[in-house]
């Protein structure tokens, strides 16, 4: 009987050592009623849920009709009474309008997976935050309050996405994953539709006849000046995926949904704006991931990319250079996918011993010219990773784009980034998306001449209704740029005149050499510049 109360009073004490001093706030845990409270001064929001660290982010009913806590029926404050809310401890939190009509536009969006329009977008806000003080108080923001915005309007919005460098057909060059004879989608995927597909007539995009676009009108109720967000969203058929599959391995999970360098990895957004005569928004022209026609290093090609960073301000997020190791993670899972370097893909740096690390890395054509990535680093002190960005706003990774060598016929050569600095929080730094510079001077040059002749692709393409041509003389030369239609004939003289040597550009405007617009369609530029001839083919939309 002594040897058993001995183990008994062993193991307590044996659990009370272990619990007891990683535990030992259970003695002075509180418990606390929060009112939480959205105040609509006019909006008229029919249907609003709250959600935060206090739910696990799981959407919770307000009310608005005298029950439940709320005091005062249709007075348009909104109330959650969340019972028994520990402490000490802060939590985040915000509320969403599932309203059809307010933003989701989406049927079968009743609210409970926590979809509808986040309201603090409307206001510029971020998640609000209280805290159960360990006396119980609360302190922080327990109400939000949304200004009348104007009351709502609905517009018809005009989506176009480029799919040029990824379609999977005969003589395509690019990226080669989406198929349409496959039965493979383009869709639009957002705020306004409650990110999914149930209503194709506000998600799937259609393919313009004789072109690489695809296009949307979507019917959009919502506030004027309301950051809208969405993304391009590519749904593969079961057989493309087959096909992918036999040849990379399992797909990623989410890999459809585009990461826009643009927008640093982030959703995309636009406003409604005012209403006008029309009440028709046309966004502009824009590729799968920002992807646009000749961004894509050719297939079999290998190049080098080199990732810079300094480290020096590091230290402040614990960082310490005798101890952790650095690392770049590739954000793009396209790019890790056809590459089969898997999914989350990190490269460790190395250090260059004057504050900075540096990751180079092999790639085989065809990849893009965009890198989406953040840094990080391993704490050994704590035993856990460190990482930059974050979130689905704007800059939650950084973005980069290799350029080809004009200076080598604007080829793809080994390309390292400019130095990167050490960033926690997002938005992280996005470079400026300039296609039209995708071929710049990359080597040193006495006076930046370019060493040889050259026509680039036209910018944007396909246009609507102007569009630049870019083209290079290493000489003085008499030159003539004409525009043709498909069966030859001369529909615009642009240039005939002597130019000097260097990087030269020329726009048309979709008119004839009487000034008068020309037919959507296919044409022809053609240079002439001594010796040097070459043509290429532009696509005008109307």
């Amino acid at each position: 009987m002594k040897k058993i109360f001995y183990i008994y009073f062993l193991t307590i004490f044996v659990v009370f050592n272990l619990y007891g001093s990683t535990n030992s706030n259970l003695n002075t845990m509180v418990y606390s009623d929060v009112v939480l409270t959205l105040v609509d001064q006019g909006n008229g929001f029919q249907d609003i849920r709250f959600k935060g660290a206090f739910s696990n982010w799981a959407v919770i009913q307000g009310y608005d009709d005298g029950t439940n806590g709320d005091t005062t029926a249709n007075d348009g404050v909104w109330t959650l009474v969340v019972d028994s809310v520990s402490g000490p401890n802060s939590y985040e939190w915000g509320v969403i309008d599932t309203d059809n009509g307010n933003g989701s536009n989406c049927e079968s969006c009743d609210g409970s997976d926590g979809w509808g329009t986040w309201l603090l977008d409307i206001v510029g806000l971020s998640n609000q935050e209280f805290t159960v003080q360990d006396d119980g108080s609360i302190t922080g923001t327990t109400s939000i309050v949304i200004p009348y915005q104007g009351g709502e309007i609905t517009k018809t919005v005009l989506f176009t996405v480029d799919m040029t460098e990824w379609l999977d057909e005969d003589g395509a060059t690019g990226m080669k994953v989406f198929s349409v004879s496959n039965g493979d989608q383009m869709q639009v995927r957002g705020a306004f539709n409650g990110w999914n597909c149930d209503d194709l007539s506000n998600c799937r995009m259609t393919r313009t006849p004789g072109t690489n676009i695809f296009s949307l009108a979507a019917t959009i109720v919502g506030f004027p000046d309301t950051d809208i967000e969405y993304k391009y969203y590519m749904e593969l058929s079961d057989a493309s995926v087959q096909d992918l599959e036999s040849e990379y391995g399992a797909i990623f999970d989410g890999i459809g949904w585009e990461d826009s360098p643009q927008y640093g990895g982030g959703n995309r957004v636009f406003v409604l704006g005012p209403e006008d005569e029309t009440n028709i928004l046309e966004l502009d022209l824009a590729g799968y991931y920002d992807l646009p026609a000749g961004g894509v290093i050719s297939s079999g090609q290998t190049v080098l990319v080199t990732f810079n960073l300094d480290m020096s301000n590091a230290v402040a997020n614990g960082f310490n250079p005798q101890e952790d190791s650095v690392y770049v993670s590739i954000q793009d899972r396209w790019l890790t996918y056809l590459q089969m370097l898997g999914d989350g893909y990190n490269v460790k740096a190395t250090e260059n011993f004057d504050g900075s690390y540096s990751v180079a890395h092999a790639f085989t054509g065809p990849f893009p010219w965009h890198m989406v990535y953040t840094w990080g680093f391993y704490d050994v002190s704590l035993g856990s990773q460190m990482q930059e960005g974050g979130g689905f706003g704007f800059g939650r990774s950084r973005a980069r784009y290799q350029h080809a060598n004009s200076n080598s016929g604007c080829s793809w050569e080994d390309y390292s980034f400019t130095l990167d600095t050490w960033q926690l929080e997002p938005p992280l730094p996005v470079e400026e998306y300039a296609p039209e510079n995708i071929c710049l001077s990359l080597g040193v040059k006495d006076n930046s001449l370019p060493d040889r002749f050259y026509l680039g692709n036209n910018y944007p393409n396909p246009f609507n209704p102007v569009t630049k041509i870019h083209f290079n003389l290493q000489k003085k030369e008499y030159v003539s740029i004409n525009i043709f239609d498909l069966i030859g004939k001369n529909i615009k003289s642009l240039i005939n005149s002597n130019l000097g040597p260097g990087i030269n550009q020329v726009e048309w405007d979709a008119t004839d050499n009487y000034g008068e617009p020309v037919a959507a369609g296919v044409y022809i530029y053609r240079i002439e510049a001594g010796a040097f001839i070459s043509s290429k083919k532009m696509i005008l939309l109307k």
